[in-house]
């Protein structure tokens, strides 16, 4: 702090010396502080996450912050219009709404977003929440008091979804020229290499080169195909003789399938023409989708040194997918899930999905659960052909949970720990209540000081309003937090009794969800999941079954409800086996 002398100009003045800060201002001493970074894919260095976070950790040091590890949010490689499927944004929003913390540090208005209305949206709701926004790259508090600072924070989120355009508009037109050349545009295909060109140590381009063992192999799926082989036979076929199978990144399985076998005998490049541009990126409903374009939009270019298929045989193989095509209709592939545990079930031999089928009882044909790898992609992928009734597992299931889950000893248990937590973090707190009511009483004298200042001098006093204005936030933020302590032990109380009555209303609720609408707890199961159930086949007395194992968050029964959160209204203990 500063000592000064206040000028009154002629006016009577109280004698005393005027306390004003100087410019080394603590301005979230003693609050409890969030962080969060977000880096886009093409982002480099400069905006990397661990610039992001260090910077961030040590603005917060500097001002005189409570930063704890549980508080550190981070989206990497997601677009900065991206909202729905940025799982640290929804995170900090979530604990936001709890009051985890008081204060949000960021870089700046692009790291919360790069659209102009959902980000503006969103530091209002974050603000509406009771919590404050600091920018430590430019060091100042993002405030919404009026019309005026409506309209900055449009301009400034306006400003960063334009540089998103630009940038977008660039990178277009940088591979759309790549493309007219009949160049590497990005990704991989079966059947060839990405060459480098170099000048030097500099790389010109990439260029697509024919593989002749994976151009062997195409050769041979569509000569198969085009004679009536079906695509399912293929993938078996090519797994059981151990062939090397397309690379898919991280959506790999290292193994065929029938997709990716229709979508090659479609594909233009083996009768040496590339197309381009088929499909855009874009933003709808606050993420990102891949929407068609015209055709007029596309680019497509003939490149003869990449053909591998003749054009007879491309031209059999396409009258055969045009028959299949008006044979099927407009049949929608990947029909919705309608089973308690399909798609959200797990091989345990291979990880496959889980799928219904067909099947025989004595003489009775009934539904059941089977492994899609094993029927699809054949016993040299997976050799678990098991298969049983849906209606037997599926009702195992509901019991266990009924059984174990749905019973007074859960949330007993549940709100035992509860309270230990509550009563362990209770004995801390008061030990801050000295320090907090020593910083009120500093606050309340420089505040009346200040008053003083303004009413005696002549001049325009916007920097002392200023000053005003931030102690009278803080000394708001410190006596809030002064009422919580002291109301602690009460308050907490009566909280753990809501929460019982809460987690007793939800189980209730599920029990007559059971009973009313079975096909819907499926979808409460597929947001509860840690990870997907996994069947696992063992040897019983009455012949092979399948032991279910999975794991299910308890914490749920107690979680308040936001929008994306993901919570849902029941919980289980991890691990359960029915036969």
């Amino acid at each position: 702090m500063a000592r000064g002398v206040c000028r009154c100009a002629g006016r009577a003045c109280p004698g005393r010396p005027v306390e004003v800060p100087s410019r080394q201002i603590m301005k979230l001493t003693g609050l409890r502080c969030a962080l969060y970074a977000r880096r886009s894919k093409e982002e480099h260095q400069a905006a990397s996450i661990e610039v992001q976070t260090g910077e961030g950790a040590r603005y917060i040091a500097e001002q005189g912050g409570e930063l704890a590890p549980e508080h550190v949010f981070v989206d990497a490689d997601h677009g900065r219009a991206e909202f729905k499927k940025r799982p640290g944004l929804i995170s900090m929003l979530n604990a936001a709404a709890r009051r985890a913390f008081d204060v949000v540090v960021v870089r700046d208005e692009s790291r919360l977003g790069g659209d102009t209305n959902r980000t503006s949206l969103f530091i209002q709701d974050l603000l509406d929440a009771g919590v404050r926004l600091f920018y430590y790259f430019t060091d100042e508090e993002v405030m919404i008091e009026g019309a005026i600072d409506k309209f900055m924070i449009n301009v400034r989120n306006f400003a960063s979804e334009l540089e998103r355009e630009k940038i977008s508009q660039r990178t277009h037109e940088h591979l759309m020229t790549k493309a007219r050349k009949g160049l590497n545009v990005g990704g991989r295909v079966y059947g060839y290499d990405n060459v480098e060109v170099k000048d030097g140590d500099r790389r010109v381009r990439v260029e697509y080169r024919v593989n002749e063992a994976e151009a062997a192999i195409v050769r041979e799926i569509f000569d198969r195909y085009a004679g009536g082989e079906g695509l399912r036979t293929l993938a078996k076929d090519l797994n059981a003789r151990h062939v090397r199978p397309p690379r898919a990144g991280k959506r790999g399985t290292g193994s065929w399938s029938y997709s990716s076998i229709y979508a090659m005998v479609r594909r233009d490049r083996y009768r040496g023409v590339v197309v381009w541009g088929k499909k855009e990126k874009t933003y709808k409903g606050g993420t990102k989708v891949r929407v068609d374009r015209t055709k007029d939009a596309w680019v497509t270019v003939e490149v003869p040194e990449l053909r591998i298929v003749s054009e007879e045989v491309w031209l059999a193989v396409q009258t055969r997918n045009e028959e299949q095509a008006r044979t099927m209709g407009t049949k929608a592939r990947g029909p919705r899930a309608r089973y308690l545990l399909s798609g959200i079930g797990r091989c345990a031999e291979c990880g496959g999905p889980m799928r219904s089928d067909h099947g025989k009882v004595s003489y009775e044909t009934v539904l059941m659960y089977s492994c899609s790898w094993h029927r699809d992609r054949g016993p040299a992928v997976c050799g678990n052909g098991l298969r049983r009734p849906i209606a037997t597992i599926d009702a195992a299931v509901i019991r266990w949970i009924k059984t174990h889950v749905l019973r007074e000893e859960v949330i007993l248990h549940a709100l035992k720990m509860l309270r230990e937590r509550l009563a362990e973090r209770a004995k801390t707190t008061p030990r801050e209540a000295p320090e907090l009511e020593a910083e009120a009483r500093k606050l309340r004298v420089e505040i009346e000081r200040l008053g003083e200042a303004i009413v005696a001098t002549s001049d325009a006093p916007t920097t002392l309003v200023r000053m005003m204005a931030e102690r009278e936030k803080r000394l708001s933020a410190v006596e809030t937090r002064l009422s919580a302590i002291r109301t602690a032990p009460s308050v907490l109380d009566l909280e753990v009794r809501r929460m019982e009555k809460e987690a007793r209303a939800r189980i209730e609720g599920f029990e007559e969800l059971i009973s009313r609408n079975p096909e819907k707890v499926r979808s409460a199961l597929e947001r509860l999941m840690t990870e997907p159930f996994r069947f696992v086949p063992v040897e019983t007395p009455e012949g092979k079954r399948y032991n279910i194992e999975g794991e299910i968050a308890l914490d749920a029964l107690f979680v308040t409800e936001a929008p994306d959160s993901g919570a849902v209204p029941f919980a289980s203990p991890a691990g359960f086996e029915p036969a």
